[in-house]
């Protein structure tokens, strides 16, 4: 049997998605299509339709232990990530969800984190690391 990979695609897993709450926009028609590409290379990450509250809230100041401060949003999908890191439970922003690094598929820029519970996932992506396109 093959060790499983520390390197996985963005797969959906219906099983691991549970329906959430769409954050709002002010000018929600016109913002959903805008899509959301990596500020490094341009790759396209995930749309602005994607963008979920956690915890009350799409947007999100977390600290690390070394404590470095992240400006984080949620995001439903981001089929423009690559998941990458055995799932660990250790300094989680979300209690009761496990993270693993989400990096650009493009140039391997660390974006952010995927997060993963026994019921639901969701991806904790870095703002100032990302743009928004037409």
């Amino acid at each position: 049997m093959q060790p499983q990979s520390t390197l996985r695609r963005n797969r959906l897993d219906p099983q691991l998605h549970s329906p959430v709450k769409p954050a709002l926009t002010n000018d929600r028609e016109s913002t959903a299509a805008r899509r959301i590409v990596c500020a490094s290379c341009g790759h396209a990450i995930t749309t602005e339709r994607q963008r979920i509250e956690m915890a009350g809230r799409h947007e999100h100041r977390c600290v690390n232990p070394d404590g470095v401060i992240f400006h984080i949003g949620c995001f439903r999908y981001a089929p423009g990530c690559v998941i990458r890191g055995v799932p660990t439970t250790e300094f989680t922003w979300f209690p009761g969800y496990a993270w693993s690094y989400a990096l650009c598929d493009g140039c391997a820029t660390l974006l952010g984190w995927y997060y993963q519970s026994n019921d639901a996932a969701f991806f904790g992506l870095i703002l100032n690391r990302l743009a928004t396109t037409q």
